[in-house]
Order: structure tokens, then C-alpha cells, then sequence
């Protein structure tokens, strides 16, 4: 029975295409770390043109690039950090516990992350993240999410395959 319920939880939390925690889990998490005073950076994902792959490939090819996209998330972001699906080819990422430079982590990550979805070598089509990212110093908030959204459509104004950081300049 222990096993059962485990196995049930873990299925009410996990995308069950990608394995990554779902959005339900993820309000969860955002929850818990809005009552927490530790910095945290909130990354909002979208896969460029993710329409016409499955368009031009199909469905299972769409979701051979989902599961892809989320086992590298899953490689380049740390235990520590939550990588969730939240969407159709949308992603989210919260980071905590990364010292004093987050800015250069993340683009960083980003940078290899899209570097590794250009390499075909698996058969798959080539495409890449256009990613936005707010910072906070004290925990969650509401407003990430807004202000990594205002980030994305810089990036995707911007040509995509690229991150970029909300500023109050760019409010």
C-alpha cells in the first residue's frame, strides 16, 4: 500500500510525457518558497516554433523534442533547482541556492542547453528555448512570473534561441 501511494503521488506530480513535475507541483513549490527569504530566479521556457515541428514531423516526433528538451533541463539544472512542464511546450524553471552571479549561470546554461538541441546527431529536428528569467532576494512572489514573461517576449521580439533578464528599465 506504501508503494501504491507512492506511486500514485509521484503520478499526480510528474508530467507523465517528460517525467518533470507538473504544474499543479509546481504551484505547490512556488507556494512553499513564497514564505521563504532565500533569493530564487524564475525562468519561463518556451520551445521557438514549436508548432511547426509538429506540423512538419508530426506528434510523436513533437513529443520525442518535448521529452528531449526536459532530459536536458533535467542534466543542466542542478537537484536543487525545480524544472517543471507546465504547458504544452512550456517549461519552468526555479532556481535556488546559486550564489552571487545567477545572471551568468543561467545564460550560461541557456546557451549550452540550446548548443546541445541544435545537435541533430539523434534524428530529431533542430530547434531551441527562448527563455525569461526574473530574479528575486526574497523568495517567490507573483510578480516573477509577470516580469519573466515581459523578459520572454523581449527575447522572442529579439530573434529567439537566447535569454533574457527583467530589468525595471525594460517594465
Amino acid at each position: 500500500d506504501e508503494i501504491k501511494a507512492s506511486v500514485l503521488k509521484h503520478k499526480a506530480e510528474h508530467d507523465p510525457l517528460t517525467g518533470l513535475i507538473n504544474r499543479e507541483a509546481f504551484n505547490q513549490i512556488k507556494e512553499v518558497l513564497s514564505d521563504t527569504a532565500e533569493p530564487v530566479a524564475y525562468l519561463i521556457i518556451d520551445i521557438d516554433f514549436f508548432k511547426s515541428v509538429n506540423d512538419k514531423y508530426g506528434h510523436p516526433t513533437g513529443d520525442l523534442v518535448l521529452k528531449k528538451i526536459a532530459d536536458i533541463l533535467g542534466e543542466q539544472f542542478r537537484n536543487t533547482d525545480y524544472v517543471a512542464r507546465i504547458g504544452g511546450d512550456e517549461f519552468a524553471v526555479i532556481m535556488t541556492k546559486y550564489g552571487d552571479t545567477p545572471e551568468i549561470i543561467i545564460q550560461r546554461k541557456i546557451e549550452t542547453i540550446n548548443r546541445m538541441l541544435q545537435n541533430t546527431g539523434d534524428g530529431l529536428p533542430k530547434v531551441s528555448l527562448s527563455v525569461g528569467v526574473a530574479i528575486s532576494t526574497m523568495g517567490y512572489n507573483v510578480k516573477l512570473e509577470e516580469q519573466a514573461d515581459k523578459a520572454l517576449y523581449h527575447v522572442k521580439q529579439g530573434g529567439r534561441c537566447n535569454c533574457s533578464f527583467y530589468t525595471l528599465e525594460r517594465a
